[in-house]
């Protein structure tokens, strides 16, 4: 440590010192939830300058021990020395004001600041985190920007907070996919639907996410794509989760075409069965049809046969509905809807039996995880330019699988949840 470095942190112990006696003297005219508040305030605001400083000499140290690096990283050519230059990052505590030696390559031309290293370009890692959960925790890129400026005491505008999510979704995007693997002898859960975004290229988009659940965790993911691009993705989440060491897989979902196809073609092993609600909502229907005129006593006949197909299956409903002797035509036709969806899918609304055998019958999870992309991605107004989807999806599903801690610290164990 050289004169010049202990002298400053010398001065920064007694600064902060006579800071914490100063603080204490105030503290004791404290004497209502007012005057305590504008204390916190002030300490909160002062202490955060200080340990600025403190971060500000310690990134310093760090940089001044960097070694030379005079070969190019990108094309192991001969780097030259152009002096020292300043760098101003961003930190969770402000602005890191620092000094290192620049680097350029003549060969490929690429430079490099010996902070670059300690402290990023831009942003520190720290801070890097914390702006895209912001930026994925709230509404809007503006009111991100607000809150890292309430919060944390950093301005930043919401057009960069929109770059740089962008770019940390595209690693997400990158990166394997990382969750806790399926314990032995235990049931894994799949899921598919989608949300309808607003995009600026080609108008509204359906933005298909898929779901894997299991008591040790689970794994998420959206994509604005087709079906046929979407759907193989099924089998690369259950590979990464090692699904064949479950003892049952099921495949819970509404009954969309793309959906059941996908999972027939792509993890055939699953057991198929369609969410109860989404049925249940066929049947609602149906009582609306029968009852144009009268919307209370449609919506008792239709929580009536919804309660019958839970506890009687699909193939009995059918049987009952097809044999109602003495109806007129207009009753039939009524029912027609209802009888053909029971038809095509009697083979997965065997709910009595489902139930006796522990099975899955709904996939709130999964509707739970598209309300939350869709308070992302589709707020009043909100347009999306279509490269920016995928990232932020991509961010959202990360953040909603609690898997934000396994991506962001890596060795560090996750919390279970």
């Amino acid at each position: 440590m050289n004169a010049e470095t202990r002298k400053t942190l010398e001065d920064m112990v007694d600064s902060f010192q006579g800071w914490v006696k100063e603080i204490l003297v105030v503290a004791e005219g404290v004497a209502d939830r007012p005057a305590a508040a504008s204390l916190e305030d002030r300490i909160r605001r002062e202490g955060q300058r200080l340990l600025g400083q403190v971060l500000t000499a310690a990134m310093q140290l760090a940089v001044d021990a960097q070694p030379e690096a005079r070969t190019c990283p990108h094309c192991g050519g001969a780097r030259r020395h152009k002096g020292r230059r300043r760098r101003t990052p961003l930190s969770s505590l402000g602005a890191v004001r620092l000094e290192g030696v620049y680097w350029y390559c003549p060969r490929c031309g690429q430079g490099e600041h010996a902070a670059d290293a300690v402290v990023g370009r831009s942003f520190s890692e720290v801070l890097r985190e914390l702006l895209c959960l912001l930026a994925v925790g709230l509404v809007s890129f503006e009111r991100a920007s607000q809150a890292a400026t309430k919060v944390l005491g950093v301005r930043v505008d919401d057009e960069t907070l929109r770059r740089l999510t962008h770019r940390e979704g595209e690693r997400v995007k990158a990166a394997p996919l990382s969750a806790p693997l399926v314990p032995p002898q235990t049931d894994l859960v799949a899921s598919c639907d989608g949300t309808m975004v607003h995009i600026r290229e080609d108008g509204w988009r359906e933005l298909k996410a898929y779901l894997f659940t299991h008591e040790a965790g689970r794994l998420g993911g959206a994509h604005l794509e087709e079906a046929e691009q979407f759907t193989p993705r099924l089998r690369q989440a259950a590979l990464a989760l090692r699904a064949g060491q479950a003892r049952r897989v099921f495949a819970v979902s509404d009954a969309a075409e793309w959906i059941d196809r996908g999972f027939r073609i792509q993890w055939p092993m699953a057991i198929r069965i369609v969410d109860l609600w989404h049925a249940c909502q066929h049947v609602q229907a149906a009582g609306q049809f029968l009852y144009p005129k009268d919307e209370a006593q449609g919506r008792r006949w239709g929580r009536s046969w919804s309660t019958r197909l839970r506890q009687q299956g699909g193939a009995k409903v059918l049987a009952a509905l097809s044999h109602r002797r003495g109806k007129p035509a207009a009753w039939h036709q009524a029912l027609a809807p209802l009888r053909r969806y029971l038809a095509n899918q009697a083979d997965r609304l065997d709910y009595p039996t489902y139930e006796a055998l522990g099975y899955p019958i709904s996939s709130g999870s999964m509707e739970s995880r598209c309300k939350q992309l869709g308070r992302r991605l589709k707020g009043p107004g909100m347009r999306w330019s279509r490269p920016n989807v995928d990232p932020m999806a991509a961010l959202v599903s990360v953040w909603a699988d609690n898997r934000w801690d396994r991506y962001w610290h890596p060795t560090v164990p996750t919390p279970q949840t």
